[in-house]
């Protein structure tokens, strides 16, 4: 299974979905195909082909398009999206068409998989399973992107009237997708375990985590009671959002995440949060535990994704390959310039738990740090050594020592142990090259190349020389995801991961609905402190005990951790989407004062500063807060628009507000 899914999954990804429409192979014949176990297999791995890979947002824009990133190249239609240069017919990140085809495949497996005598009815009953799943996780995508769909639920002929097929209410596509849930579990197997080369595919837990997922966004503002859907009708009156708000929503949603993590204490799951070592042992290390999960290839954290394997060259290396390209700082076969917003940098904690605006925090905004941190030289190596120096850079490339280090920026040091895993800075020692000194020394300039291979990231730095867009806007760039290794000479070790669900975020789902509806529950304290301790970080509520019981303050406080738990994954784009928020008004501050807000001004540091050819490590300019870019959001941008061409041929067909 797993050959065939890196293989079509490429393919898919080249032509498109077109192919889902024909039989897997044109030059075999019906019967051919569904009279045989390979074709079968091959036709279910097509059904998994339409999912999205981290491929450096030429499929996605959750990244590029949320408050928390940026990504300066203007061939990416994120460009044109974040300044409002779109309509239906632009065509932006178009899903409508794949994601119905994809699901047409899945009826006609489950219609034709009964003739294939080559396969036991267990397995046919699995495949059935996958293929309902995979009819579900479509949907959802596209309820998450477009609002309600056309609710098909069977294989329909060539001779059906299209044109006059209407948008089902958004509470009973989200039914049916529940439904397709509940029904695929029973078919499914709880994990993979003993089939390594089938992980990838739907399981009972997969299921459970999509149904929790359906009913967590069915139940938040966006969907749940919000007015400004109160006009939003089909051509015959039909009303395709709830008016009236359900707090049993809320309810449902924490149930249904509750029994995703009931699996955990089933150690056939395989199920739970990934750790170097026992949370409570002397060993554990929880930058390494937070940066290796995206790292180390399959593990029991993560409940869904797509297997990603590069090979030798260019065209073919991978996901990961190109969002590392993209992430490198330049100066050796890199482009660097996807940055994190000081937004996202900002919401971080310090390592004591406490946010930066915190005034028993320690956090301090400026000048450079004067020692390093408490687990950057672990094995106290003499720094000055080339011996010592690769010591070092060894410790830093194994993840066993982190942090701050003499020379950095004030803001830099002390942060949590997730923000060092995410967050790539000026000054900081790069990790995905070897220790030689002369390699190394290509990223820094003329007296300050000393073997280390510190990131110049201020104007006129060897990562930001100002005649290209191949450095981050935002003085920052994007660490999560790279993978320690030598890059340089191409050689990236292990196979990696696109992650759509993971643990953690079914924890975070949970507290976030119980938090709506049953604030005071001790569970909120539970599964909370289980995020934190893996973070490295005390109790919220051993921090800010204030805050306990409060609904209003917990969610605030819940939010912020999605959003630093889940940073760089997509989520952020969708929750404050979901959560109806993304239209928070800039008020024109001399600082960004704001917590959400996909509009307005975004800020960063100052990249321009000073002059580029006498600026270096100790010029302060750079760190000068800055808005470089004002963005677009207008309210219809909260659902993305049904295509022209889609609206064009079918008249029952209504366009999403506002668009």
């Amino acid at each position: 299974m797993k050959k065939y899914l890196y293989i079509i999954v490429t393919i898919f990804l080249a032509i498109g979905c077109s192919f889902l429409d024909k039989q897997p192979d044109d030059m075999k014949t019906d019967d051919m195909v569904w009279s045989s176990r390979t074709e079968v297999l091959k036709y279910l791995t097509n059904c998994y082909a339409a999912l999205p890979m981290d491929n450096m947002q030429q499929g996605d824009p959750w990244l590029g398009c949320s408050d928390e990133c940026d990504i300066p190249w203007a061939v990416y239609p994120t460009y044109g999206i974040n300044l409002g240069n779109w309509e239906p017919s632009t065509n932006f990140y178009v899903k409508w068409n794949i994601y119905y085809k994809a699901i047409r495949a899945t009826f006609v497996l489950e219609n034709n998989i009964g003739r294939c005598s080559e396969l036991s009815q267990d397995l046919k009953d699995r495949y059935i399973g996958e293929t309902m799943f995979l009819r579900g996780y479509y949907y959802f995508l596209l309820l998450r992107q477009y609002g309600p769909v056309v609710l098909i639920k069977s294989e329909m002929s060539n001779s059906t009237d299209f044109g006059n097929l209407a948008r089902s209410p958004f509470d009973e596509c989200a039914d049916y997708v529940v439904e397709l849930m509940d029904n695929a579990e029973k078919l499914l197997p709880l994990s993979y375990e003993s089939e390594p080369e089938s992980k990838g595919r739907a399981t009972v837990v997969s299921c459970r985590a999509v149904k929790e997922m359906m009913l967590l966004l069915e139940a938040s503002p966006q969907w749940n009671g919000n007015p400004e859907y109160s006009t939003f009708v089909n051509a015959d009156g039909t009303h395709l959002a709830s008016a009236n708000y359900d707090v049993s929503k809320w309810q449902k949603a924490a149930e249904a995440a509750k029994k995703v993590i009931d699996l955990a204490s089933d150690p056939n799951a395989h199920l739970g949060l990934y750790t170097n070592a026992d949370m409570n042992s002397s060993s554990f290390n929880p930058y390494k535990s937070y940066y290796d999960l995206f790292n180390n290839g399959w593990n029991d954290e993560i409940i869904f994704g797509s297997i990603d394997q590069g090979t030798g060259t260019w065209d073919s290396r991978g996901s990961r390959y190109s969002w590392m390209i993209h992430t490198i700082p330049t100066g050796i076969n890199c482009m660097g310039a996807v940055g994190p917003t000081l937004r996202l940098a900002d919401a971080f904690y310090m390592e004591n738990g406490r946010a930066i605006d915190d005034p028993a925090s320690g956090y301090v905004e400026r000048g450079f740090s004067t020692s390093n941190g408490t687990h950057f030289n672990p094995n106290n190596y003499d720094e000055s050594t080339d011996a010592g120096r690769k010591g070092l850079i060894g410790d830093l490339k194994t993840l066993d020592a982190w942090g701050h280090s003499k020379g950095d920026w004030n803001m830099f040091c002390n942060r949590e142990a997730r923000f060092y895993a995410s967050i790539n800075y000026c000054h900081r020692i790069q990790l995905p090259y070897s220790d030689d000194a002369a390699i190394r020394n290509k990223y820094n300039s003329t007296g300050q190349q000393d073997g280390y291979g510190r990131v110049e990231l201020y104007y006129g730095g060897i990562s930001n020389t100002g005649e290209n867009l191949n450095y981050p806007m935002t003085g920052m760039l994007a660490q999560k995801r790279v993978v320690p290794c030598d890059f340089y000479n191409n050689t990236m070790p292990g196979k990696y991961v696109s992650i759509y669900i993971r643990y953690a975020q079914v924890l975070l789902d949970y507290i976030e609905a119980l938090n709506e509806y049953d604030p005071g529950n001790a569970d909120i304290k539970t599964y909370w402190d289980l995020i934190r301790k893996r973070a490295g970080l005390p109790s919220i509520f051993e921090t800010y005990p204030g805050i306990k019981g409060d609904k209003d303050q917990q969610r605030e406080y819940i939010l912020r951790e999605r959003q630093v738990e889940l940073n760089f994954e997509g989520d952020r784009f969708y929750t404050c989407h979901r959560r109806w928020l993304c239209t928070t008004e800039d008020k024109g501050g001399t600082t960004d004062d704001r917590t959400y807000g996909d509009g307005g001004r975004v800020w960063g540091f100052s990249v321009r500063a000073g002059n580029p050819s006498a600026n270096n490590f100790k010029s302060t300019d750079f760190y000068t807060r800055t808005a470089f870019e004002t963005r677009v959001f207008k309210k219809a941008y909260y659902l993305f628009p049904i295509p022209q061409t889609e609206i064009d041929k079918s008249p029952a067909l209504v366009q999403n507000p506002w668009w």
